[in-house]
């Protein structure tokens, strides 16, 4: 991941710490989910994404969150495509 966070946290009301350390720890489970081959990671930053933008229909500070953690581990999967191209 990193190390400039989402211009996302700066609005959010919630504890930005928190926030990015959920998103850091969802980042390594799709990581390991990645690596034992059941899922991309690319494919749980898209999921979690759309799930991001449904959830804001009903309350946006969740939805924020949420896009927050996608796009923490959409980070994490282009890192992983650019560390494997070499």
């Amino acid at each position: 991941m990193s190390s400039n966070p989402p211009r996302e946290f700066d609005r959010l009301p919630q504890d930005a710490p928190l926030v990015r350390a959920m998103g850091g720890a969802l980042s390594m489970f799709a990581t390991l989910l990645a690596r034992q081959g059941i899922v991309e990671t690319g494919e749980v930053a898209n999921l979690l994404g759309i799930y991001a933008v449904a959830t804001s229909e009903v309350d946006n500070e969740e939805g924020m969150i949420l896009g927050c953690w996608a796009a923490m581990i959409r980070d994490v999967a282009e890192q992983q495509r650019k560390a494997a191209r070499g």
